[in-house]
């Protein structure tokens, strides 16, 4: 199950007011249960969606067995809302050459700061439902004594910086120029930065990505799938979403005993990453993804380890951030760990004799030999 991470309330912050044709949850609730039944989500009778028996705000319970493989929902491809279905996708279309982003979110970002504040949005009923920007506590809206404090040592602290740096410059940019231009469709509160920081926690928290067609292919910008972003998450899900051609389907991937909660991914997250962009963590040691950040190794010095990481990411074993990941299913097979763990350990003479010949060794059967020994006494987490 997964437990949040907060941290005090601070004072009461102004925040733009969000324009919605309903306040009480159980009549938002039901009118976005009625938006689905007329949109054909074909929700199944054996689960329960709302308050009672999820670990968040709202969630999914079975009500009775569920079987593996049996679909939970679907969502028909016109009820996703993202540019191309946004009221506003022919002005996205029109600008897509200067909505050019690093993070590739805008055009989605423009289309949610519309919808969201569109009384009369097709999406209406589904934004109702959305939990007030108040609970996205993620830390990017924490105070930088309160990163500092509470997240050192997580990776949380440098990601942060990252993702607000990048949204001041979208923001300043990209996103002005637009709502300058279209200040027909915009209200006031879409010049407004911190706005533009609670539309990125939203699709940071709330989104989906669907898979590419080719592995090689660029990962396509996020979506916003109604019903399945009310599902939680834990690493050891029971359902997962299926990406089809009409319509996305929620599936059971094992069997859902009846009063068990329904999960579903939001990916192999360590517990820094879902704390980042969701504001949770899971509570070990269920959470089979996370990991832990190392001491540094007192043989790297500042420079040594800068240059291993390069060479490291030049020989595929790292990704560019300068980190490698071991899924359950393993990302890099043993030699290829051993290599980089092998590397590591190096003191700069051996290093600079190892990269001269390109990480290959002139004696390969002895570094077999000590591959097998390394694995034989080393257990991966």
């Amino acid at each position: 199950m997964s437990a949040s991470i907060k941290r005090p309330a601070n004072s009461v912050e102004e925040n733009p007011i969000k324009l919605s044709t309903f306040k009480a949850n159980e009549h938002s609730l039901n009118k976005f249960k009625e938006w689905m039944t007329e949109n054909s989500f074909n929700l199944s009778p054996k689960i329960y969606v709302g308050n009672d028996g999820s670990c968040a705000q709202y969630g999914a319970v079975a009500l009775e067995d569920i079987e593996e493989g049996e679909s939970l929902f679907q969502i028909q491809r016109s009820c996703l809302l993202m540019p191309q279905t946004s009221t506003i996708s022919q002005q996205i279309q029109n600008d897509m050459d200067s909505l050019k982003s690093s993070s590739g979110w805008v055009p989605l970002l423009l289309s949610l700061m519309y919808e969201y504040n569109n009384p009369q949005s097709k999406w209406r009923p589904y934004l109702d439902l959305v939990p007030d920007f108040k609970q996205l506590d993620l830390p990017m809206f924490w105070t930088e004594t309160e990163r500092k404090s509470l997240l050192k040592s997580t990776g949380v602290i440098e990601a942060v910086d990252k993702d607000i740096n990048n949204i001041s410059t979208e923001f300043n940019d990209i996103i002005l120029p637009f709502v300058k231009k279209h200040s027909d469709l915009f209200g006031e509160c879409c010049l407004n930065l911190e706005f533009y920081k609670q539309m990125v926690a939203f699709v940071m928290a709330y989104s989906f990505t669907e898979p590419p067609d080719d592995e090689f292919d660029d990962s396509p910008p996020p979506m916003m799938v109604p019903m399945a972003d009310i599902l939680n998450h834990v690493a050891k899900n029971n359902a997962q979403l299926a990406f089809e051609k009409d319509a996305l389907k929620m599936v059971a991937i094992k069997t859902i005993k009846k009063g068990e909660e329904i999960y579903n991914t939001y990916g192999q997250l360590a517990n820094w990453q879902l704390l980042q962009m969701y504001g949770f963590a899971e509570q070990f040691p269920n959470n089979h993804y996370d990991t832990k950040l190392p001491k540094s190794l007192p043989i790297n010095n500042e420079v040594l380890l800068k240059d291993k990481t390069n060479f490291l990411i030049d020989m595929e074993l790292m990704i560019r951030d300068g980190s490698f990941v071991v899924g359950i299913s393993g990302v890099l097979t043993e030699d290829e760990m051993y290599q980089v763990i092998r590397v590591l350990l190096m003191n700069e003479k051996e290093y600079n004799e190892h990269k001269e010949k390109d990480g290959w060794s002139e004696d390969e059967e002895e570094e077999e030999e000590e591959s097998l020994e390394f694995g034989k006494n080393c257990i991966l987490l």
